[in-house]
């Protein structure tokens, strides 16, 4: 996969036609899943494709901010809950979302309100936690229904469509140099360098709600990751995010570089005057 060229181009799908997917192309994602990428070597997950109309069952344990986005077919990532996993299972799921979108399909996280009834409901009898959701099909076209505007727990309206992509962070606003607030100067690098494209493609990368409550700082040879505080944004959610991000950003850095650095999950406490809430989630190697 060309994995520069669909983070650009994946986006989030709230509103899906009725047909159905193929069996062909199931049979692609049946054969792909086991071998998606990860962010733990050996964390015991399995991927579940749901389909057969099981929406109804996943009303109230799961939907975005309350609201069940219908769909021809789900992803479920079941996971052993250790440290980490649900930063894993965020990677995981994007690694299969863009293969969703190198397969032309549309798709759209879903949050997990309560995973043991989400078992009890799909009647899975496992060990393991729903650590990922993931509604896929094909698009209906952007302007045929309402959009859910979230600004606040009590403030959720629909508002009428306008054929504009949901908002992405400007790398200018992204990344900081050497501590917290200073800019990296973005705007004078090559575009076409390794580092460049990859933070192009980690601005792209869906988060819960659409906040962008993430950012990074460059200190030497080191770029962190900060995952920042958002009132809309849950516990488990900024954890999902932080998986996404990284894997947006480190596909492309490999994609690129042919190099296959990781990210450390427990970096040092580098300090770098954080706002308040704000964890550093990771460190790369550059």
């Amino acid at each position: 996969m060309n994995y520069y060229e669909l983070a650009l181009r994946r986006r989030s799908t709230r509103s899906f036609k009725t047909k159905k997917v193929g069996p062909a192309l199931l049979n692609q994602l049946h054969e792909y899943a086991p071998n998606c990428r990860t962010l733990i070597e050996d964390a015991p997950a399995q991927w579940r494709i749901l389909s057969d109309d099981v929406s109804a069952r996943l009303a109230g344990c799961a939907g975005y901010h309350g609201f069940m986005v219908e769909a021809p077919c789900y992803l479920l990532l079941m996971a052993g809950a250790g440290p980490w996993y649900l930063e894993n299972a965020g990677f995981m799921g994007e690694d299969m979302v863009l293969k969703l979108t190198d397969l032309d399909l549309a798709s759209c996280w879903i949050t997990i309100q309560d995973s043991d009834e989400l078992k009890k409901q799909l009647g899975l009898t496992t060990f393991m936690e729903a650590a990922a959701l993931i509604a896929f099909g094909y698009e209906k076209p952007v302007s045929s229904g309402p959009r859910i505007d979230i600004k606040s727990p009590s403030n959720i309206t629909l508002k009428k469509r306008t054929g504009q992509e949901a908002p992405k962070l400007y790398l200018d606003d992204a990344v900081f140099e050497g501590d917290w607030g200073i800019p990296a100067h973005t705007e004078y690098w090559n575009p076409r360098m390794n580092l460049y494209q990859a933070l192009i493609a980690a601005c792209c990368a869906p988060t819960a709600l659409n906040r962008q409550p993430f950012r990074f700082i460059l200190d030497g040879s080191q770029i962190y990751l900060v995952i920042l505080p958002d009132e809309l944004t849950s516990p488990a959610n900024a954890r999902l995010n932080a998986g996404i991000v990284m894997h947006h950003f480190v596909s492309v850095m490999h994609e690129k570089s042919g190099q296959n650095g990781r990210w450390n999950l427990n970096p040092p406490n580098k300090g770098f005057a954080l706002p308040d809430g704000a964890v550093i989630a990771g460190s790369y190697p550059l």
